[in-house]
């Protein structure tokens, strides 16, 4: 069998990061690893040090119900010797050793070999791998050391991840449930956290909290470990806040009276013997310092609240502000800003905005990690677009990691460790270097075409955002330039950019094309991207609410001046105008009016452009599909933009992490929406691209080449990987599963069948 270069931590950090809990974590690892070895049997079994004993925690090969129930003592069986010795034993026909011990059920006495290789993490056993076979000599001592690598890399993830103490207070084996350690507690101690991948690479660097993005929402409660060390750490974070605030003053010589007034009453406040004896007092009665100081921030801003005098109402946000400036100095990170980094820095915060990311891009920026944020946020396409590992719905990481933590952040898996120990450090040292050697082999498909064995061939587009970019189009081979987001220009800005300043701007994005094909979307702002000089309402849904083609066609002169500039572009290259969110049929009736009048404009001023410029939309709400056919006979093109339309579709707010689990581009109703989609532009003879999140999924990639979508476009570092698929795929086969699909009732039926077609696609190769 084929064991060079093999590695597992990757695949076994995806199997942490996306399990719902140990035993799945477990059961699905030595699936792996008997999948992978082509062993009949692979089990782990965990060490309980209380009991002396090894228990059989998950097994492929033997008997399913022998899991939980099979419990040895150390001086026991095989797998106890391994233990005993605390070395690899190997033994042929293993039924014949005197240290054999059968279990009835089990089913393991038909095999003929017996490999055990103990869990050693730091020297310290965890448990046992077990591996079997049928044939005599399909594992051989020659295979120890590979097993023994394999052992290695499970028991740091044992160990490591917190594993062994999930499972036994899931089964209550050592403590009862109400006794056991907390969530954060575990994580605290081993210092791994999980969230959700959506930006793939790994990143490393040290710690750096946003701190104007820390409120009281994300404070959780926990017990402290020592009710004096809590009072010392809020007295200091007071005291600390206290002296910022005086320096601020004595500092700003030009603060008017106004000003001056404000920041001397959070001085006086933050020397208020009585806040802080409140908040000691919930340190005494079993909160921690954070905790303490929110539930005093709450009291006070409720008796604010319930005044009479409207003056006096309106200084419970005095109280607020007081009370986050005093949370950041109990995290370490007051009156701290985030500039240029002379490090490798990675940001902590419970929620970033795209304008945010975009004004902190830089070399040094390596990372970012969220307490919430979506896996479909306009934060997270931004940072794939930036080659920026993210992990979002990291909910305890403020509890966990402090300023200047030295961290790794697998954006792939979703696990975040802190301060991980040397072979952690080493793990993901040889996997970097493995994907780098990958992207090598990959570089060499850059100009090569994106079509299937049997010949049809697929465009393979690049989104981008800004100038920048365009490095990454080159880089990664790009066949056009499928959608270009106007608005991230727009969100670094302290005002609109005049018609001049956005042609300069465009005119270097379709020159740096180089004659490749630039789809421009119109601005797409609302939602979670939000412009501070736009006097626009606050809403309770902005999702549905005044965004995209609705505020350009509020805002007259200012979507004008952007058709402008664009047309003026379309005279140096190949432009593409796009036009997000349509829902009406009168919404493009009316695009295209202003469109014609600024050309009449333009011409009058004889100054150049592209007089049959193409003009397309974007769907990505239910109602631009049922009245599809009607759309079509104004615009040349189409793109579906599947963010938008999945969380329309499913009624699923995309940055939710509650409802996270519901979103998915496989659900049986977005498949067979975009299904009609292509059809309907196929049948109208109008082109169709895919330009959402779902294009570089290979399992989606391949459903979107049966419906024989003519474009798909993405993050520019997905398209190798995506080519390299495509590559390996028959139109034939594809039509053929996504029937299969479009037949299927639930999304996980989708998702299976999609899974195993991309991974039997993969191994073909």
């Amino acid at each position: 069998m084929d064991r060079d270069n093999i590695r597992l931590l990757a695949d076994i950090a995806g199997i942490v990061g996306s399990s719902r809990g140990p035993d799945e974590t477990l059961q699905r690892i030595v699936e792996q690893v008997a999948a992978r070895f082509g062993v009949e049997v692979c089990s782990v079994y965990l060490l309980n040090e209380e009991e002396e004993e090894l228990v059989l925690e998950a097994t492929v090969g033997l008997n399913p119900h022998a899991v939980h129930t099979v419990h040895m003592k150390l001086h026991e069986g095989l797998t106890g010797l391994v233990l005993e010795e605390m070395a690899p034993v190997f033994v042929v026909d293993p039924a014949t050793h005197k240290r054999y011990k059968f279990f009835e059920g089990s089913g393991e006495e038909i095999y003929k070999t017996f490999l055990g290789v103990p869990l050693l993490y730091l020297q310290h056993p965890v448990g046992v791998l077990v591996v079997q076979t049928v044939k005599e000599r399909a594992v051989t001592e020659a295979d120890i050391p590979v097993f023994s690598a394999i052992a290695g890399q499970i028991a740091a993830t044992v160990a490591y991840t917190g594993l062994a103490e999930d499972l036994r207070t899931v089964r209550g084996r050592q403590k009862p449930l109400e006794s056991a350690p907390s969530q954060v507690e575990r994580k605290t101690k081993k210092g791994l956290l999980r969230g959700i991948a959506v930006s793939p690479g790994i990143a490393e660097g040290r710690a750096h909290y946003l701190a104007e993005s820390i409120g009281f929402d994300q404070i959780q409660d926990e017990e402290p470990k020592d009710v004096s060390q809590e009072i010392e750490r809020l007295h200091k974070a007071f005291k600390r806040s206290e002296q910022e605030v005086l320096e601020l003053i004595r500092a700003a010589g030009e603060l008017s009276m106004e000003d001056r007034a404000i920041l001397e009453a959070h001085a006086m406040l933050l020397r208020d013997r009585a806040f802080q004896k409140k908040a000691t007092a919930f340190i005494e009665s079993g909160h921690r310092a954070e905790y303490a100081l929110k539930l005093v921030v709450q009291e006070y801003m409720e008796l604010f609240h319930r005044m009479d005098d409207p003056y006096l109402r309106e200084r419970s946000t005095d109280i607020e502000n007081i009370g986050r400036w005093v949370l950041q100095n109990l995290f370490g990170i007051g009156g701290q800003q985030a500039g240029q980094f002379d490090r490798d820095t990675i940001i902590i915060a419970s929620d970033i905005s795209p304008a945010v990311l975009v004004g902190l891009r830089q070399d040094h920026l390596t990372g970012v990690v969220l307490a919430r944020g979506g896996k479909t946020s306009h934060s997270a396409i931004l940072a794939k677009s930036f080659e920026i590992p993210m992990v979002v719905g990291a909910s305890e990481i403020l509890e966990v990691v402090k300023e200047n933590d030295f961290l790794i952040v697998d954006g792939t898996s979703g696990l975040v460790f802190d301060n991980p120990p040397q072979v952690i450090i080493d793990e993901f040292a040889h996997l970097k270097k493995e994907k780098a050697e990958q992207w090598q082999r990959l570089d060499l498909l850059r100009d090569a075409k994106a079509a299937t064995r049997d010949g049809w061939e697929i465009k393979l587009g690049a989104n981008i955002g800004l100038l920048s970019d365009l490095e990454l189009v080159r880089k990664y081979g790009a066949d056009h330039i499928g959608l270009y987001r106007t608005e991230f220009p727009f969100l670094a800005r302290k005002d609109f950019p005049s018609e001049d300043e956005q042609y300069l701007l465009y005119e270097k994005i379709v020159r740096g094309a180089e004659q490749r094909s630039v789809t421009i979307r119109t601005l797409d702002v609302g939602g979670d991207k939000f412009l501070s000089y736009l006097d626009s309402p606050k809403e309770a849904n902005p999702y549905l609410g005044w965004r995209s083609i609705r505020v350009s066609l509020g805002l007259d002169e200012i979507f004008r001046t952007q058709i402008r500039a664009i047309l003026r572009a379309s005279a140096v290259g190949k432009v593409r105008v796009l036009l997000p969110m349509i829902t009406s049929v009168s919404e493009v009736r009316k695009s295209l009016d202003i469109l014609e009048e600024e050309k009449q404009s333009l011409m009058g001023r004889g100054i150049p452009f592209d007089r049959d410029v193409p003009v397309g939309i974007m769907v990505e709400v239910p109602a631009a599909v049922r009245i599809l056919d009607r759309l079509l006979r104004y615009v040349h093109f189409v793109s579906i933009g599947t963010n938008d339309l999945i969380q329309y579709l499913l009624a699923v707010d995309r940055n939710n992490e509650k409802v996270a689990n519901i979103y998915s581009p496989l659900h049986p109703a977005v498949v067979s929406a975009m299904t009609d989609i292509v059809s309907t532009c196929k049948q109208y003879d109008k082109g169709v691209s895919i330009c959402g999140e779902a294009a570089s999924n290979p399992q989606c990639a391949y459903l979107f080449v049966a419906m024989e979508v003519d474009r798909l476009s993405m993050a520019p570092a997905s398209i190798p990987v995506i080519k390299d698929f495509v590559r390996k795929v028959t139109l034939k086969e594809a039509k053929e599963i996504l029937e299969l699909a479009l037949g299927m009732e639930d999304t996980k039926d989708v998702a299976a069948l999609m899974e195993q077609t991309v991974e039997s696609v993969s191994e073909g190769s």
